[in-house]
């Protein structure tokens, strides 16, 4: 029997805020027609619709757009019940900038996940982080894993925040940018993540750095706009879901961080 290897690599691990309400307030025919045609058709669309129009405006240079395209097409999904489970695989003895490289791609899909399923009515709460860990087919472990799962679990708005362990990797290879005076992949680097100060369970908050799933400089990406309350609240009400009490804080919370986004896109925020 051949003995099955870990693997070095990010992880993001996302579930559906609603989703109970969903099973609960639809019968299973419109059910299954939700998921079918959200979540289960969205790995691959995404994918191809980010490959390229991606590339536009990007700081990767013509020559570095097939390697572009292979990272992205190396991103495994797992998509079970109410939660969806990402990872990208890397060689963590490559040089900074090809790990960089392989970041941004996970970021932007991450990000690409987040933004449409908010818009689908879907809207998700997820967490990154990245270790050792082993995938096969629906079989998985490993630290990273638990530690999305965890880190998920404590939010209370609609985001995607990068754990400790993801945190301080982004932050040294942020340091190694600007030594090297790369400018155009630490910018790109800055738009990926906004610092925010992330509303948490038992009314606590805590500085991480999220995930921009609102805005990004790329036309293979739809920015939130117009009425961002009644955009907001459309997202938490699709698919007959109710705004019950524990949801309003919720849609009050991912409102706030749509706006601050918004407010500093540029990344005012961004921090070494």
């Amino acid at each position: 029997m051949t003995e099955m290897q870990p693997a070095t690599g990010f992880v993001g691990f996302f579930d559906i805020l609603g989703y109970t309400q969903i099973m609960l307030n639809n019968n299973i025919h419109k059910t299954s027609q939700f998921v079918s045609d959200t979540l289960m058709n969205l790995p691959g669309d995404m994918i191809d619709s980010l490959r390229s129009p991606y590339l536009v405006g990007s700081p990767l240079e013509l020559p570095d757009r097939d390697d572009w395209r292979e990272i992205l097409d190396r991103v495994k999904w797992i998509i079970f019940s109410d939660s969806i489970l990402l990872s990208l695989r890397f060689d963590p003895a490559l040089p900074e900038i090809d790990l960089i490289r392989s970041y941004l791609a996970f970021s932007i899909v991450c990000a690409a996940l987040m933004n449409r399923c908010f818009s689908a009515g879907f809207p998700l709460r997820g967490a990154i982080s990245v270790g050792e860990f082993f995938i096969e087919d629906r079989c998985f472990a490993g630290r990273p894993i638990i530690n999305a799962y965890y880190a998920t679990q404590r939010l209370e708005f609609a985001g995607c925040v990068l754990d400790e362990a993801a945190n301080d990797l982004v932050s040294e290879w942020r340091r190694h940018l600007v030594m090297v005076n790369e400018q155009s992949l630490r910018e790109k680097l800055d738009q990926t993540t906004i610092l925010y100060l992330v509303p948490l369970k038992e009314h606590t908050d805590e500085r991480y750095r999220t995930i921009n799933w609102v805005a990004q400089d790329s036309p293979a990406f739809a920015p939130i706009a117009g009425d961002i309350r009644e955009v907001t609240t459309r997202a938490f009400l699709m698919h007959n879901k109710i705004a019950v009490p524990s949801v309003q804080g919720k849609i009050n919370n991912t409102e706030m961080f749509i706006r601050h986004v918004l407010t500093n896109l540029r990344g005012e925020d961004a921090e070494a």
